[in-house]
Order: structure tokens, then C-alpha cells, then sequence
């Protein structure tokens, strides 16, 4: 999910932000470094400030589990058109689980996130299963917070899964099997995923997670062409490892999707089975694929095993031997200086 577009959506309804959330967010309009006074403008949300959090760092990462703050909420909402937006307490025995699944990760990516992660917020009917965001303090330092859609409580990781595998196809015929008894309940995706990406804002494990986001606070595009592991450009993996058909990779509606019929399952599974990539997702960009890495590594050490996707009559894919392999190397991937 895009958090600079979101960002952008929410400035459109106040106007004297107009103009500069246009450069921000139509960068292929961009007209040259973005000003000052429009860079100051779009981070002096109160959103998107540090000190407004209610935050210590010497804090239990369990403590941090909970409903956004009010200023936080009313942000949320305004952002999606969604005054039905609750903040939920959690039960004792959903924070312990959360709390829990920090231990899955490795130890310098749960070091750093301790001292740079805001809080974990519970929404109740929020639009898609997550969002993070980076929020920036008074000396430049970044900082970050989560939103999990509670509805993940209640269903299960398949479920989740398979919805999102599904949205890439017309005419139905995939589903995500991750084992039925013993798996954990569908919040556990977006609980990784958007740590990750939380993560990554803070400790810069990629070049950037969000081009918008580098150009919002360095006030314009990226000066050289940068490239990270398999990735030589943002959404372009080296020539060895891609696909015609992954420029067609549309989810949950976005960009006019899905694109790809069902029909082309079979070849898009042979090719992603070659690939240093876990999963379809993964394969959009290095932000994705940073996150997908850690959201297969927690798969496995939860269940021992990865998610099947099962497509056309019989087929299965789990991740191949180059994916497997790169998964393997996730803990020296995260293992960054702390900034």
C-alpha cells in the first residue's frame, strides 16, 4: 500500500496544500527539488511528528499494542473517507500473541524496532489489512508506526493469503493452503509485513521504501540510479530475473488489475519457482520483496513450513531453491547500523 499517496489523499482536502501535494505525489510532473517551505508544509502534519506520540523508547514493544491515538484516528479516517474508523483495545491474550511473534524476528531488526517503533495500532474496519508510515522527530531522527485491521483476528492466514493471490488472476482458481490446524490467525501477514516495512523506513535496509517518501524529505528524485541485491532499478529485477509477466502484477483491484488471466498461472509459477522471489508480491519491488523475505522466514519458523499456492488442476508452488536461499541470508540482510 502506498503511504505517500495515502499521505497526499488526506493534504488534497486542505488547500493551501494543494499545489505542493501535486509535486509530492505526480512526480512525473516534478519540476525540480522540492522547496522548503513545501517539504516543511506536508511533515508539519501533526501525523506525521514524533513528538505528538505519547512514545518511550524503554517501553516493552507489548505496550505499544493498541488503539491509535486520537489525533492519530481522526487522520485515518479523514485519509480514507472512513468516519466509522474505532480504535480497539486488544484482549490480553491478542497482546500477548503479537507481542510474541517480535520474537520471531531477528534479534537487530526487534533491537532497532524497540527504539524507533511509535505503536502498534488496532483499527477496527480499516480499508485493507495494514498500513505504516514513518513519522519524523525534532532532530531528523525517523521514527515509525503500524495499523492492523483487527478483522485479521478472525480469520485465518490462508484466508488472507488467498485473498491476495486471488486479486491477481481473472477467473478464480487460486488459493493459499498453509496448513489448516496450527496456523495462526490472518493478522500475522500484516503484523509482518508492515514491521517490515517499518523497519526498513527507519534502518534504510533498502535504498528507500517509497520513492515519494525520498523526495518528500530529500526534496527531489534520487541523484544516480540506485539498485539493491537481485534489483536493478526500484521495480526492475535484473534481466536473469524477470518475467513478461511480471509487469502485468496487479493486487486488490489496484492499477486497473487484475491483468492476468487465470490461463497464465501456470507459466507466471514455473518462472517465479526459477526466481530469487518468495512470492508474487514479493516481485512488484525491493520494498515488497525485503518484506516478503521476512514474512516467509516467519512462516517457516512458525509453522516449519512455507504456504502452498494451489492454482489449475492439481498445481502447487512454494518458493524455489534461490528464494530459499535468500531467506536463509535475511538475518545479515537487516543487519544494518542503526542511523
Amino acid at each position: 500500500m502506498k503511504k505517500v499517496l495515502r499521505i497526499s489523499a488526506f493534504a488534497l482536502a486542505v488547500a493551501a496544500l494543494a499545489a505542493v501535494v501535486y509535486f509530492a505525489w505526480h512526480r512525473a510532473a516534478y519540476p525540480g527539488p522540492m522547496r522548503p517551505e513545501q517539504r516543511e508544509r506536508l511533515l508539519s502534519q501533526p501525523a506525521l511528528k514524533a513528538e505528538n506520540y505519547d512514545f518511550d523508547p524503554t517501553s516493552p514493544l507489548k505496550d505499544r499494542i493498541g488503539p491509535p491515538p486520537p489525533f492519530l484516528l481522526d487522520w485515518l479516517r479523514d485519509l480514507d473517507d472512513r468516519p466509522g474508523y474505532k480504535g480497539r483495545v486488544p484482549t490480553a491474550a491478542q497482546r500477548e500473541m503479537l507481542a510474541g511473534w517480535f520474537g520471531l524476528m531477528p534479534e537487530r531488526m526487534r533491537a532497532v524496532l524497540k527504539e524507533k517503533l511509535l505503536g502498534v495500532y488496532l483499527v477496527d474496519g480499516f480499508l485493507g489489512n495494514g498500513l505504516s508510515n514513518m513519522v519524523i522527530g525534532k532532530d531528523g531522527r525517523k521514527y515509525a508506526w503500524a495499523v492492523l485491521n483487527t478483522e485479521g483476528f478472525s480469520r485465518t492466514l490462508s484466508a488472507t493469503l488467498t485473498g491476495r493471490e486471488a486479486s491477481v488472476f481473472k477467473g478464480g482458481g487460486v488459493s493459499v493452503d498453509c496448513g489448516g490446524a496450527g496456523e495462526p490467525p490472518g493478522i500475522f501477514y500484516p503484523f509482518f509485513h508492515e514491521m517490515t516495512h517499518a523497519y526498513d523506513y527507519v534502518a534504510g535496509v533498502t535504498p528507500y521504501v517509497e520513492k515519494e517518501w525520498y523526495e518528500l524529505i530529500e526534496g527531489g528524485p534520487p541523484r544516480r540510479k540506485q539498485r539493491w541485491d537481485v534489483w536493478a532499478a526500484y521495480e526492475k529485477p535484473l534481466p536473469e530475473h524477470d518475467h513478461p509477466l511480471r509487469a502485468k502484477l496487479r493486487f486488490y483491484g489496484i492499477g486497473g488489475g487484475p491483468l492476468l488471466d487465470i490461463s497464465e498461472a501456470a507459466a507466471l509459477y514455473a518462472w517465479l519457482g526459477e526466481s530469487p522471489f518468495t512470492s508474487l508480491y514479493g516481485a512488484q519491488n525491493w520494498a515488497e520483496d525485503a518484506v516478503e523475505l521476512m514474512v516467509y522466514k516467519a512462516v517457516r519458523a512458525r509453522l516449519g513450513r512455507p504456504c502452498a499456492v494451489r492454482y489449475g488442476a492439481g498445481k502447487e508452488f512454494r518458493p524455489g531453491p534461490l528464494a530459499e536461499s535468500r531467506a536463509g541470508r535475511l538475518e545479515t540482510a537487516l543487519t544494518v547500523p542503526l542511523p
